[in-house]
């Protein structure tokens, strides 16, 4: 009885994050989704969390990357939503001002490099993983096949791929649902519950096989 509210709760947050992706998709970070970035030459040295913190006062407090390029490390990246982006060349000029104030340079507005950048797809994101996957895959789903096969092939196969799947669109569901953006560590997770979840089956396939040996034995 507890394992079938367990599944049909499962169900439920499945079907709710395939209607919210389906209807709002996921909720994507700064990185992946439209954004401006900013390539600033100050001539100095600073501060990553100084230049943050200027950036934010001129385009808004949402998120905020700021990286330092050059081997100097005078030279400083922004990336902002592109909804912050609105009457750029006027905030442009603000924020070369505040710069040239707190770091005592004349630097000019025109010298910032501005780059739109489009929104990243998910496949696109997943692309790097998708050989290592594969192979993966076909790796255990071949040690499978051999390992268990007196204890039904076609049944175990099934309960690898239905366990592997069902919770790894639990995990989209929840990220769909609770809006986490997907940011680089979505990925390296999905992956650690994938193993995790290999595991945990491979491990309940052995008991299952260890007590066909018994019986066979016994017999």
């Amino acid at each position: 009885m507890k394992k079938k509210i367990i599944y049909g709760i499962m169900i439920l947050i499945i079907i709710a994050g395939a209607v919210m992706i389906g209807v709002m998709g996921l909720e994507a970070d700064i990185t992946y989704s439209k954004n401006v970035r900013l390539d600033i030459y100050i001539g100095k040295t600073f501060e990553n969390e100084d230049i943050k913190q200027i950036v934010q006062e001129v385009f808004g407090n949402g998120r905020t990357i700021v990286q330092k390029v050059e081997y100097y490390g005078d030279m400083a990246s922004v990336t902002i939503k592109e909804e912050n982006a609105e009457n750029i060349d006027e905030k442009l000029e603000q924020l070369n001002t505040k710069i040239n104030e707190k770091y005592g340079v004349e630097n000019k507005a025109d010298e910032i490099t501005v780059t739109h950048q489009p929104k990243m797809r998910l496949h696109t994101i997943l692309m790097p993983y998708i050989v290592s996957l594969a192979i993966s895959g076909i790796i255990i789903l071949a040690y499978v096949m051999i390992r268990y096969r007196n204890i039904g092939i076609l049944r175990t196969l099934t309960s690898y791929i239905v366990s592997i799947l069902a919770v790894e669109a639990l995990y989209l569901s929840i990220i769909a649902i609770a809006r986490i953006p997907v940011n680089r560590l979505v990925v390296p997770i999905g992956l650690l519950i994938y193993v995790i979840t290999a595991t945990i089956v491979t491990a309940i396939q052995e008991k299952k096989y260890y007590q066909y040996q018994e019986q066979k034995d016994k017999k």
